[in-house]
Order: C-alpha cells, then structure tokens, then sequence
C-alpha cells in the first residue's frame, strides 16, 4: 500500500465493524478483508473464507514472539525451562482463555456449539490477520503488550505442571516404583466416547478418572495420584 493510499485509509470515515476491531487490537486496520475472514469459522455456511489459514499463520508468529518474550524475560535459564515455559504460553488452554479475556468470542461468526477451542483457534487467526496486515514488529508488540502483559501470571504459570502424567513418571523413576495406567473401559458413541482410566502405583490403585480421550483421562488421573502420594 502507498503513503498516499494509507493516509486516505486512516481519514476516511471508519465502520462500525472497524470500530470495534480497533478497540479490540489497539489500531484500525488496513485491510478488513483479513480480520473478516479471521472471524469466519469454517462452520459458517455460505461463507467463501474461513479462519483455518490464518490459524495456521498466527500459531507461527506467536510462538515466535513469545519464544523471544521468554528467552529475553530469562535470560539466565536452562534451555529446558525456556521449553516448559513457552509450552504454556502457546498452549490450546491458555489461548483459549486469552481469547475470552479479550472478549473474541463476541466478534466470532460460528455455526457450532461454543466450544473454548474455536476461541483459541480465531485468536490465533486474528494474529495472523494483524501479520498480515501490518507487519511482525507491531504484531509482536500487540502480542506482549494486549495479551502477555495484561492477563499472562508468569510466575503462577512456571509454577504450574505442565504434565502430571510426566511428573508422576518421574517420581516413579526417581523412588524406584513401579508406575502403570490401565484403561478399565470405554463407552459412549464412537465419535463422543469416554475412558475410565485408572493409575497403578506398585500394583495398588492411586487415582482413577474419566475422560473424552485417553489423554485426558490419564491426565487427570495422574493428577489425583500425584497430589496424593506428595501428601502422603
């Protein structure tokens, strides 16, 4: 875009829409057609565009951005928590609630059930839209100073575990004992099942969860076996 044609940008009277993207990321943007599509779910029928491009461009540059942020704001760690921590940041949980904090989900167009994960996904390409649209230093800068700054605890969240089931696995290299998760049963419809699983510690059972996923149902059991074995 020329000088000329930005400087007619910015005098022309602005939308509604435009508006309230600005108030959203702090400036008006160039290019509409970016931020239009990045707040089409691909569930919107009709729709020519949708968010999975540049979902997959602002998942890229945020994580960019953030490894910089956390290698500069720890200058004297480990390569190793430098990993944990950026793991964190960039995570589906804690997108998904950054979307919500900046209030996203009022401005997605979606034809689904509201699940967190669309929120987190349009944040990521609503980052890929500010790329897009105005380069990755001012994308950069909106990441630290609107969502990293404000509503990111990094102190709390390098506390946090990342992974109880690996945690549980290491106490269990560490102490020597036996660590086992054992599946106890499905059921559910194929596309909507849930698991039962159950952590073994030395044969005896220490936790025991359901879940959507295998995944998820061995996390949250490690989860209750951990904490219980460090009160114990």
């Amino acid at each position: 875009m020329s000088f000329f044609r930005y400087i007619k940008t910015l005098l022309r009277p602005k939308t509604p829409q435009e508006r309230k993207i600005a108030q959203l990321i702090g400036f008006y943007p160039k290019n509409m057609d970016w931020f239009d599509q990045a707040f089409t779910h691909k569930s919107v029928k009709g729709s020519r565009h949708h968010n999975e491009r540049l979902e997959y461009l602002g998942d890229a540059i945020f994580g960019s951005v953030v490894a910089e942020y956390v290698f500069k704001k720890f200058p004297n760690k480990e390569e190793g928590f430098l990993t944990q921590t950026r793991s964190k940041m960039v995570s589906r949980k804690t997108l998904n609630q950054l979307a919500l904090d900046i209030h996203l989900d009022r401005f997605l167009k979606h034809q689904v059930g509201s699940h967190r994960s669309i929120y987190g996904n349009a944040l990521e390409a609503l980052i890929g839209a500010i790329f897009l649209d105005q380069g990755y230093q001012i994308t950069s800068h909106f990441i630290e100073t609107q969502l990293i700054d404000p509503y990111l605890n990094l102190d709390l969240m390098v506390k946090e575990v990342n992974s109880y089931k690996g945690k549980l696995l290491e106490w269990g290299q560490a102490h020597k004992i036996n660590i086992e998760f054992k599946r106890l049963s499905s059921f559910g419809k194929d596309h909507e099942k849930s698991y039962e699983i159950a952590v073994l510690v030395d044969q005896k059972t220490k936790g025991m969860a359901i879940g959507s996923s295998v995944k998820r149902a061995e996390e949250m059991a490690a989860k209750k076996a951990y904490e219980d074995l460090i009160k114990s």
